[in-house]
């Protein structure tokens, strides 16, 4: 022991010799405290786990590197049904945790999703075979009903989705711009639902043209995914002018085609997605200019920060901490004044209070208005022990609870609900969302133990799950808890060249300005391959041999499938193997720990 300011500290190498082990078990002496292991299997890339649909990016990324972009969407569609739609609406917050982002700036995951997500588009559908006899029914074709039906008709039920719109796709198909998401998109990821043997019924608004009541016995379980359909209503007065219009009806008649011109000056109150998409929608349509008024800060505004970015760079003007506190028309225009926002609220039920200032009002005058002041759920079709206010309440599982003290308790049994209707945010959270409820079925129907469920299928701990991982633990079979993340200081760069990330494609600033053409263009397959292969794969063996080839005592064993091996009883336990693998797909674990492990 060495001392150091009276304190005792161990070496080294004391520690390096220390082993109970005897040269019978281990053939090279006493000379491995440590050994080598492949821990692939329980760990992920933070990407992955940043993902609230829990998509293998790395993986999936590795074989687009490798020109497999087929394969690519395959590892994508296990865990949810639209990489041509995420990977054009999704806010991708697995970029923000990509290591890369630490080195030379992150993947851009969202981008290549796109370009495998439409190249995989063609390829053929098969309809899922139907292994059980209980059907589901569904409320809502938006992103979580239908995620929810995909992966329920995967499992081998039948699925029905109750749309009360003309159309399937719900906020997909009529809440967001088609210059962000084409409506030709949706339709063929739903075609492509259809053909899987998802059944969509459209016009039928449960509550007028079906019962609850009759859909419970029509179906074994239920699922709400209704979204939040309704605007708020505007918290002060307002003359009943038709240029005064909320954001989501303005978004589905955009949608629909069925917007009409505008000219002038266009105001638009909110902060959030809608607020942003009405404004660029807005001079799309022919406004002359368009000015969006946030009571927010900047930093506090809801809407995506590269949408805000984007409004601004078409044009946009954007005023922050400013709340409208009269409204007047005339037949010359509408006259707005707004108030500086001094502080904010934030109420027991999750809404936001604004607190105006002393300063002097602002008067602006607009041609039209169109508020976006926050949505809400429309669940008057409910029984009265489900439908709190503001959100439905859920259980790990997508379960819904009932609100009343009294009654029967059995009539929650067999309904769910997913989306926002339960508090998520955006497309990707609607769509964990509707996988957590596709689960929470399928265990309750088959009546299935889920005291460990959470621990085998969750990806890191921020609340992914895998499906690929809950069929496994379906079939039985003993898939391990992915749960170590793979940290930057795990990733050998020396392997990795420093080079910059792709430019992604997009129309002119002027073709933005006066059309409805998608804005982001897709990258060519050139150009997906080259960024494909800027990720670090983090935590995955690829086979790229480094393990094999490096080994001083050739104690990696290469398997006659895939993978490799440790010959434990030459292996020195000098970690060599771990230090070389690019992409931290192998540990040094103490030899203690080890002895229970096959390889």
């Amino acid at each position: 022991m060495v001392e150091s300011g009276g304190i005792h500290l161990e070496t080294a190498a004391q520690r390096r010799y220390h082993s109970s082990e005897s040269s019978t078990r281990i053939k090279t002496g006493f000379q491995r405290y440590e050994r080598p292991i492949y821990d692939d299997s329980i760990k992920t890339s933070p990407c992955r786990a940043g993902c609230p649909a829990g998509h293998d990016i790395a993986w999936a990324l590795n074989l687009v590197a490798e020109g497999r972009e087929d394969l690519a969407n395959q590892s994508f569609l296990e865990e949810s049904p639209f990489p041509a739609i995420t990977g054009r609406v999704c806010y991708h917050p697995c970029e923000s945790v990509c290591n890369r982002a630490s080195y030379d700036g992150a993947v851009a995951i969202n981008a290549l999703e796109r370009a495998f997500g439409d190249r995989g588009a063609s390829c053929d559908v098969k309809e899922a075979p139907v292994r059980y006899p209980e059907t589901i029914g569904v409320i809502g074709s938006g992103p979580a009903g239908m995620t929810a039906a995909y992966h329920l008709t995967r499992l081998g039920y039948r699925c029905t989705v109750y749309e009360a719109q003309d159309r399937p796709g719900g906020v997909l198909a009529l809440g967001i711009p088609p210059y962000r998401l084409p409506v030709d998109v949706v339709a063929r990821e739903v075609s492509r639902l259809e053909k899987l043997g998802v059944e969509f019924r459209c016009g039928v608004r449960i509550g007028d043209d079906l019962s609850f009541a009759d859909l419970r016995r029509t179906h074994a379980a239920v699922i709400t995914a209704t979204g939040l359909p309704q605007p708020r209503p505007l918290t002060i007065a307002a003359p009943d002018d038709p240029r005064i219009m909320a954001g989501l009806p303005f978004l589905q008649a955009v949608s629909r085609n069925e917007a009409c011109g505008l000219s002038g000056t266009i105001v638009i109150l909110g902060g959030g997605d809608v607020a942003i998409d009405s404004a660029r929608s807005a001079l799309r349509l022919g406004a002359t200019s368009v000015i969006l008024f946030a009571p927010e800060a900047r930093g506090a505004m809801p809407a995506h920060p590269e949408e805000i970015t984007a409004a601004e760079q078409e044009g946009i003007g954007i005023r922050n901490g400013c709340l409208a506190v009269a409204i007047s028309a005339a037949s010359s225009g509408l006259t707005i004044q707004f108030s500086s926002v001094d502080r904010t609220n934030r109420r027991t039920d999750g809404s936001i209070e604004f607190i105006t200032g002393s300063e002097p009002l602002t008067q602006v005058s607009a041609a039209a208005l169109i508020y976006a002041v926050g949505q809400q759920a429309s669940l008057e079709f409910l029984p009265p022990q489900f439908a709190s206010v503001p959100r439905l309440s859920t259980g790990a599982w997508g379960e819904m609870r009932s609100s009343c003290d009294t009654g029967d308790r059995d009539e929650a049994a067999g309904v769910f609900a997913a989306g926002d209707v339960t508090g998520t945010y955006n497309v990707v959270n609607a769509i964990a969302s509707g996988k957590r409820a596709a689960i929470g079925i399928d265990t309750y129907l088959r009546a299935l133990p889920t005291d460990d469920l959470a621990a085998r299928i969750r990806l890191g701990s921020a609340g992914a799950v895998s499906m690929q991982n809950y069929h496994a633990w379906r079939r039985g079979e003993p898939a391990p808890a992915i749960e170590k993340i793979v940290p930057y200081s795990e990733i050998n760069l020396d392997y990795f060249p420093p080079v910059s990330r792709a430019v992604l494609p997009h129309l002119s600033r002027g073709a933005n300005g006066t059309a409805f053409r998608e804005i982001n263009l897709a990258l060519d397959n050139a150009a997906a391959v080259e960024e494909a292969r800027r990720c670090f794969n983090c935590g995955i063996c690829n086979m790229c041999g480094n393990c094999f080839r490096y080994c001083p005592d050739s104690s990696v064993i290469q398997q006659a499938d895939w993978g490799f091996a440790i010959d434990v009883d030459h292996c020195k336990g000098c970690g060599i193997c771990v230090q070389e693998c690019p992409r931290g797909a192998m540990s040094m674990i103490p030899e203690a720990a080890a002895r229970d492990l096959k390889r």
